[in-house]
């Protein structure tokens, strides 16, 4: 068996590695071939190129890599279409891998699978009936996407998040302290900066001004600046010298959270992460004022984070665009501190047992029956 697969971030580079776990579990001999990251290309991926040259989010950024986008997605459907695969399953980043699969659809014999529903609950839900013309099934991280792809007549399954099933339910703070040599005596609060380019120049300036002001106020306040291995070309260990209180972890953002009493975090995957590890958050994003136009104008929900969006209320703080700023985040920090944060732990841990599925041939089983 050969399968086609394309990642276009880290995210996507972790749920990839788990789906070739599932899959090696029933067949040893698949061949995967395509685009994905470390943690797929340790599994046996030869990658045909370096994913992040295809992260980009939003809706600006990717026009000014647009020439290089369309450059690469044709040299994957070329080498696809070549290979003649008998699976392609394109891991999240749906504006990418959308194209692939329409694209191979109308050229070889091939069963086309997209791995994380595109957003249409969020926004675009016309988009819906077109999925059947080039999509054979979809893999859905949550159970409601099923409900939503079942009315248009769309070939789904709830195969659950490898995160939730990845992650304890119950959290001992003070186990991952003494994994990550932390002080138990200290309180710690992650910082998330998000894992794209214009993400972390978005929101890394107010990150650091937050640990300057705390530095001299609690000295038992400890920052951890949880980052991906793309981020150290920026070097940020020679801005935090004079800060003490901060402190510098790369592609280790599960252990972070769970450690960490607290959290600020940008939207995104992250924001589950916390979650799952039970960290109260405050979760802010900024992006251009273009983007966020015309997001604000297609967004078709009350909120942007994960657990508010997957418990249906507001059960943590969301923080938009010129609202994210020093003092606007040492207020909602010092007031998270404060607080009795009981009850959204007991709604992170509802979230959590909503995305288990334990299904070892939930993967397989759909494969197998094309």
């Amino acid at each position: 068996m050969k399968i086609a697969i394309s990642v276009g971030e880290e995210s996507g580079d972790i749920l990839g590695s788990d789906l070739m776990d599932s899959l090696f579990d029933h067949n040893k001999d698949i061949e995967f071939i395509g685009l994905g990251g470390d943690k797929m290309i340790g599994k046996g991926l030869n990658s045909l190129f370096p994913y992040e040259e295809i992260s980009k989010m939003g809706f600006i950024d990717p026009l000014f890599s647009i020439k290089n986008l369309l450059k690469r997605r044709k040299q994957l459907i070329d080498y696809f279409i070549s290979e003649k695969p008998d699976f392609f399953i394109g891991i999240d980043s749906p504006s990418f891998n959308l194209g692939i699969s329409k694209r191979l659809k109308s050229k070889i014999d091939i069963h086309t699978i997209q791995y994380v529903c595109p957003q249409v609950w969020a926004w675009r839900k016309n988009r819906l009936k077109k999925f059947s013309k080039y999509l054979d099934h979809i893999f859905c991280l949550y159970k409601f996407e099923t409900k939503i792809l079942e009315s248009s007549n769309i070939n789904s399954t709830f195969v659950g998040h490898p995160l939730a099933e990845n992650i304890e339910i119950d959290i001992d703070k003070n186990h991952y302290k003494e994994l990550l040599n932390l002080d138990k005596s200290d309180v710690c609060i992650a910082l998330l900066p998000g894992s794209r380019d214009s993400e972390i120049k978005s929101h890394i300036k107010e990150f650091f001004l937050i640990a300057e002001h705390y530095q001299n106020k609690n000295n038992r306040l400890k920052f951890i600046l949880s980052l991906t291995k793309n981020s150290k070309k920026y070097n940020f260990e020679s801005q935090i010298q004079k800060l003490k209180n901060i402190s510098i972890s790369y592609d280790d953002s599960q252990r972070v959270l769970s450690a960490s009493d607290y959290s600020i975090i940008t939207s995104g995957t992250a924001t589950l992460e916390g979650a799952l590890s039970k960290t109260p958050m405050i979760v802010i994003y900024k992006t251009n004022l273009l983007s966020y136009f015309i997001m604000s104008k297609l967004i078709q929900t009350k909120f942007i984070s994960l657990p508010n969006i997957l418990y249906g209320k507001n059960i943590v703080n969301e923080i938009l665009q010129s609202d994210v700023n020093k003092e606007n985040l040492i207020r909602e920090l010092d007031k998270l501190m404060s607080e009795d944060n009981s009850q959204m732990n007991s709604s992170f841990k509802s979230i959590h047992h909503s995305l288990i599925n334990n299904d070892k041939s939930k993967f397989f089983n759909v494969l197998n029956s094309m």
